[in-house]
């Protein structure tokens, strides 16, 4: 009987479709680029799917990370009803699951998921038409 008992305790199943999950270190190279918001106000929450071009384009932010620990940080800028596309470089940190890009103002969190392999920042502010929010910005590779 024991015998059996070890055998059947010592069994390890192993699944063939188990997710691979990756390391932000080794896989946070190269550009990224925002593909989805969520916007909360209030009481709901709505999915925006985000593009460069279109409706949501301030939504839309590519980011180029380098080995030096600097990322090239790209968005539209609108000034004075007038829209550009401008880059600027900042420096990364990496703590745990979360980089922290740091430009001349501020420093800003992205949590990433290993699962998904993707990233999300969390901002709050006045959307027009909607008011008040919080705004989840989603990107991946």
């Amino acid at each position: 009987m024991i015998p059996l008992l070890l055998v059947a305790l010592s069994f390890n199943a192993c699944s063939s479709d188990d997710d691979e999950i990756i390391n932000i270190d080794s896989y946070l190279k190269g550009k990224w680029y925002s593909y989805k918001a969520v916007v909360s106000a209030q009481d709901k929450s709505v999915d925006i799917a985000v593009t460069k071009t279109g409706q949501y384009s301030q939504f839309y932010y590519e980011m180029l990370f380098r080995d030096d620990n600097k990322v090239d940080f790209s968005f539209y800028k609108v000034d004075n009803y007038v829209s550009s596309w401008e880059t600027e470089t900042d420096s990364y940190s990496i703590n745990g699951d979360v980089v922290r890009i740091y430009d001349d103002n501020e420093a800003i969190d992205f949590f990433y998921n290993p699962k998904e392999k993707t990233m999300y920042m969390r901002v709050a502010g006045e959307v027009e038409y909607v008011g008040y929010t919080t705004i989840f910005l989603y990107f991946r590779k």
